[in-house]
């Protein structure tokens, strides 16, 4: 009785997960199975294929019955890392005040690919519910789950789960600023409320736009390639820069503000202490602190505090968004400009 001579094949255009759960780093290790096609990291199965056990022991006929069951079951499930399919989605809405006006993104804002990632897990599970929303809290526990399976913690941007199992940082800093800059839309289940980053997650719907979704499925280096850099693909700029360029228009000055810190740098300052002086010294930044924080206004010390706070946060940030687009050498205290802006 060879159950083995049958192949699996679905026409279904969700893409097919491994049974071994294994982080996305581990591609060089892999091999694929002569009987089934499924590729596994040798270094952890030795024995054999852990789906059909191709190259292990015998097995009875009862149990290549249970092999092949287990073998559909997993087959079947989604990877969210992947590429997702195309979703009839409405046009992003920038939100734009003060804040962005001056100097863009929040200055924890510092990274592309938890967005991205993000956007992949959240088209996803839309096509899967054939809907057009999800509640916060559910879509977190799932993207929580997802992040321990892949073993995603060591990416810059994603959180260490020991220490925030929520994910709040994923929240409050990725999808609050990429919904402002009108990749997701986030709106109460029911009623109003002035802020909704205040509410409960579970009274509150997340929801990707048109232009979260064509940013998502763009090729990516560490998703697609599973390479361990966080630079972004030449597609990927070169969409993010026409998209940070046409939210500029709307009062989001993100690509404005790291325009400056591009010629600051091409003209040969580093950007650490040289970028910390240059952001304490400009007025915009300056009046703007004292504008968010009345102790700020009165007090010059804690002035002077936040102000030297602000500015490495913000040369922080902003030299990591460089590095991911490709424009600034990713290497730590090198500064070498490696490409227009």
């Amino acid at each position: 009785m060879e159950l083995f001579n049958e192949r699996f094949i679905y026409t279904s255009d969700i893409q097919i997960e491994q049974v071994v759960q294994m982080g996305i780093f581990t591609q060089e290790n892999r091999i694929k199975c002569g009987n089934c096609g499924t590729e596994f990291d040798f270094n952890r199965n030795a024995a054999g294929c852990p789906l059909c056990f191709f190259g292990s022991k015998k097995t009875t006929a009862k149990e290549e019955l249970k092999i092949v069951s287990t073998a559909k079951m997993y087959m079947q499930k989604v990877n969210y890392l992947a590429i997702p399919p195309e979703l009839k989605l409405k046009n992003g809405n920038v939100t734009s005040n003060k804040e962005t006006e001056t100097w863009g993104s929040w200055l924890m804002f510092n990274d592309f690919f938890a967005p991205k990632f993000l956007a992949r897990v959240l088209a996803w599970k839309l096509y899967e519910k054939k809907a057009e929303t999800i509640v916060l809290k559910e879509f977190m526990v799932d993207v929580i789950q997802i992040i321990r399976d892949h073993e995603l913690m060591t990416l810059k941007g994603f959180p260490d789960l020991e220490k925030d199992r929520n994910g709040n940082r994923l929240v409050n800093h990725f999808i609050r600023t990429s919904a402002n800059m009108g990749l997701f839309e986030v709106k109460l289940i029911s009623g109003k409320s002035k802020d909704v980053w205040t509410e409960k997650w579970d009274a509150v719907f997340v929801s990707l736009t048109r232009e979260g979704l064509e940013f998502a499925r763009l090729k990516n280096t560490v998703f697609d390639d599973h390479k361990k850099e966080q630079v972004l693909t030449s597609e990927e700029k070169g969409w993010l820069i026409d998209y940070l360029k046409l939210i500029d228009r709307s009062g989001y000055k993100e690509y404005s503000v790291l325009k400056e810190i591009y010629d600051f740098l091409k003209a040969g300052h580093n950007g650490n202490n040289e970028l910390w002086a240059w952001f304490e010294k400009n007025e915009k930044y300056r009046n703007y602190i004292k504008f968010r924080s009345e102790k700020a206004n009165k007090d010059p010390k804690i002035f002077q505090k936040q102000l030297h706070n602000y500015a490495r946060s913000f040369a922080s940030a902003k030299i990591s968004l460089l590095r991911e687009l490709g424009i600034v050498k990713d290497k730590r205290n090198d500064y070498t400009i490696l490409g227009e802006f």
